[in-house]
């Protein structure tokens, strides 16, 4: 009779790298989140986009100064 023991390691491993990417796709979103606001306010400081745009990707109260926000974001 013929043993199960090999293909149910290869199982568990191939269940234990999906487990694992997931968890660092997972970890590595709040970061890339931070970074894409940063990268906002700089094209914002720099006046590639306008302040309409980055109060609505940035999804801020429209009488908040996107200048301090910015400063705020970038010194974080």
């Amino acid at each position: 009779m013929r043993s199960n023991f090999r293909p149910n390691i290869r199982l568990a491993t191939n269940i234990l790298l999906v487990i694992g990417t997931f968890s660092i796709a997972f970890k590595i979103t709040p970061i890339s989140k931070i970074y894409r606001e940063k990268i906002l306010c700089i094209k914002y400081l720099k006046h590639q986009i306008d302040r309409d745009k980055l109060i609505k990707r940035l999804k801020i109260v429209k009488q908040a100064n996107p200048s301090s926000i910015c400063d705020s974001i970038l010194k974080s």
